[in-house]
């Protein structure tokens, strides 16, 4: 379900996307110290986005140095150095992967659930100490997920805004866990407003194969087995309107450490995910035909 979050590189400067990178080495070697060198297989693009938004919002200036990494031994690259915001996103992203793998479990048949089992004993490690630090939070993420399921069972609901709304809540969780006041209120709206993106986001990328394995998927019931262009067009305007609270949080946003991480931000929720969103509905082919063979 995740990997939808990105930036839109074309539109930031050298030093931003300096930026981009060494939160994301950083993010890397955070999960290696937090919860294991396993743990780093699993990091992607939208924890950066987690790391950013909470560094921004208690003003964590990131301190930085160069390093070389088995990935590239032969260049020294720039990397934010491990801080108490990188630490939390570490365990944050291995305690959703451990949700996720739970879920697969519960729901997936065949090759898939087998994965899962594997994987589950794979980052064994890195969820058992990611649980031991946040504890509730834990609880918090399986409650939101099993809400979710509930959802997903019933039949009869013809709603997307419904699984959206609690997977919206999910990221809020996390976006705004340990903070207070102000700061707690724009990470929710953020997570929460970013969260029913990547729900509806992910609904759209894995449609044609939801209706080939016969899988639930909320836009089957909102549009049927294929997206016309008129649908597309909607499912559009949606996705960009989910975004509208993301975006007026942050422009409450007034503690930034530097000024690439504003125009990091402002980058993926401005730029990024619309991007996004128009990549996955215009290259995704919704067609069914010569699929029932």
């Amino acid at each position: 379900m995740f990997g939808y979050v990105r930036v839109h590189a074309p539109q930031l400067r050298l030093c931003e996307w300096e930026c981009y990178r060494a939160y994301y080495c950083g993010l890397c070697k955070a999960m290696g110290s937090c919860t294991g060198q396993c743990s780093r297989l699993s990091l992607s693009y939208d924890f950066v986005f987690l790391a950013a938004v909470r560094c921004a919002l208690i003003g964590e200036e990131p301190e930085t140095k160069k390093f070389r990494c088995l990935l590239h031994p032969f260049r020294r690259r720039l990397m934010v150095k491990k801080s108490s915001q990188l630490s939390y996103c570490a365990d944050a992203s291995a305690l959703l992967l451990a949700a996720k793998i739970e879920d697969d479990l519960q729901d997936e048949r065949g090759f898939r659930r087998l994965r899962a089992f594997f994987r589950r004993f794979f980052f064994n490690q890195a969820v058992r100490r990611a649980k031991k630090r946040y504890p509730e939070l834990y609880d918090k993420i399986n409650v939101r997920l099993a809400r979710l399921r509930k959802i997903e069972q019933d039949t009869a609901l013809e709603s997307a805004d419904a699984p959206a709304e609690v997977f919206g809540g999910l990221l809020a969780d996390i976006f705004s866990e340990g903070l207070e006041g102000t700061e707690a209120r724009i990470g929710a709206s953020i997570g929460n407003a970013v969260g029913r993106w990547i729900y509806l986001a992910d609904a759209a990328d894995d449609l044609k194969q939801d209706v080939k394995k016969k899988r639930y998927n909320p836009l089957i019931r909102l549009y049927g087995t294929e997206l016309t262009e008129s649908d597309r067009e909607a499912l559009q305007t949606g996705l960009t309107a989910t975004l509208i609270p993301a975006r007026r949080a942050f422009e409450l946003m007034d503690n930034f450490p530097t000024p690439e991480l504003r125009e990091l931000i402002a980058n993926i929720l401005y730029l990024g995910l619309p991007k996004m969103t128009e990549k996955l509905l215009k290259t995704t082919d919704y067609s069914q035909k010569g699929d029932a063979k």
